[in-house]
């Protein structure tokens, strides 16, 4: 073969070197631009363009619960969807697209939208919907202060069969504030409508099991209620006759009797007078106000679920019983009147152990507290439904209360009808007075 033969075949090959070139250049050209612009995505200050991200913003919207319950062991509150909404908030971030993705599915991943070349404007800004860091963990520190308590031992002194000295046990719970925002927010872009939040659990050293024998282990019920606007008189009776209950050991089977605590209603006893309904009206008269006592009692052995031998509402509404829970709507129809010794309100214990009642007075909450050994019955409630409301205060209600226990099922309904104030004060008559003991 000769040179000139040589020379010719290889003129082919040598041809594509250039195109090799420009090939090469054009790649490396492309990685330098896409560096750059990942730069310059991430560099504050340097937006031309904002691209208003509202598809963003309606995902979070449709994503976000009607409303969302908060829940710790102590604790349960609802978070109606505005307050979460204004948890949100709108701003410019400078994204940077991640060295795993391309400037397109980076884009579509971030934001959502119809315009992936605008993913290529290395100076665009994107707004979206963001969660604001300070409504969060302002409103988580709040809760936190509500739910963080200390670990507590139990005490418990008997005398003469009653609590003269009774703490509780108490387990100890911090609020893990890092989790507890990570948690939130996944819950709100979720269709999740129930949150609980992340608790660190201290124990006591000594629980109320520890210091009987009469079953007195846990808190079994409470009755709540409220009395704003009271007389000083009417607190000072409520204060004096909630006392009387204090530390009362109420034993397995017996029945309990508001008046068989309540003892002498006079002056020597620490009541004052106050107003009371008599057949001649609204009239001073010691111990006015105890009503509010024998209400909240019969609330805790209402939700406790415990048999209800002997209940009577008042003759005419009283907003001082409409009051039951924060979370529920004002109602009547869950009161129980008293005037001893005719009319009384009554229970029977028919728990595995002794009831253990323990009041206080918290401003103007008064609280009764039952203690004894749970029994696994579950209790649900119906109510109060107020209904035929009249222009004279006249009114209805009915409430009704299941409890399921060992297996059965044991349905009471309490119906209170209210007759206008002053046909009460005209047409109240006492009951009449027990036969004399032979």
């Amino acid at each position: 073969m000769t040179p000139e033969t040589r020379t010719t075949a290889s003129l082919p090959q040598a041809s594509f070197l250039p195109l090799l070139a420009v090939l090469a250049l054009s790649i490396v050209a492309i990685v330098l631009a896409l560096a750059f612009s990942a730069n310059v995505l991430g560099s504050a200050g340097q937006a031309i363009s904002a691209y208003d991200n509202s598809a963003s913003r309606k995902m979070l919207a449709r994503a976000a619960p009607g409303s969302l319950t908060i829940t710790t062991p102590e604790l349960q509150t609802t978070v109606k969807k505005e307050v979460t909404m204004s948890w949100k908030s709108t701003g410019v971030e400078n994204l940077r697209p991640s060295a795993v993705s391309s400037p397109i599915q980076y884009f579509y991943e971030q934001t959502g939208t119809a315009h992936p070349w605008s993913a290529y404007d290395s100076r665009a800004q994107i707004k979206g919907a963001a969660f604001s860091e300070q409504a969060l963990g302002g409103w988580l520190g709040d809760i936190a202060k509500q739910t963080n308590q200390n670990a507590q031992d139990a005490a418990l002194v008997i005398e003469n069969e009653r609590a003269v000295t009774f703490t509780p046990h108490q387990d100890g719970y911090t609020l893990d504030l890092p989790q507890a925002l990570l948690g939130l927010k996944h819950t709100l872009l979720s269709p999740a409508a129930e949150y609980a939040l992340p608790l660190k659990t201290s124990l006591p050293q000594v629980r109320l099991a520890d210091l009987n024998n009469l079953g007195i282990n846990e808190r079994l019920a409470r009755g709540q209620s409220d009395f704003t606007g009271s007389t000083a008189a009417r607190i000072n009776n409520i204060r004096v006759g909630a006392s009387k209950y204090n530390g009362i050991i109420v034993r397995l089977g017996e029945e309990f009797s508001f008046n068989q605590y309540l003892g002498p209603v006079d002056a020597a006893h620490g009541f004052v007078p106050e107003l009371v309904i008599k057949p001649e009206g609204a009239t001073p008269e010691f111990g006015g106000g105890l009503c509010q006592v024998s209400t909240t009692a019969f609330r805790a052995a209402f939700f406790g679920g415990l048999p209800i031998t002997q209940r009577r509402n008042h003759s005419y509404a009283v907003h001082y019983y409409e009051w039951i829970a924060d979370d529920q709507p004002l109602a009547v129809g869950l009161d129980a009147t008293i005037y001893a010794p005719y009319q009384d309100m009554k229970f029977v214990n028919d728990t595995p152990g002794a009831i253990l009642i323990w009041t206080r007075v918290e401003g103007k909450r008064l609280y009764f507290d039952f203690y004894g050994t749970e029994d696994g019955r579950q209790v649900a409630v119906d109510g109060p439904h107020p209904f035929d409301r009249r222009l004279s205060g006249a009114v209805k209600s009915t409430v009704t209360r299941k409890v399921l226990k060992d297996g059965e099922t044991r349905e009471v309904t309490f119906n209170s009808a209210y007759i206008p104030p002053k046909i009460a004060e005209q047409s109240y008559q006492l009951p009449a007075a027990p036969p004399a003991a032979n």
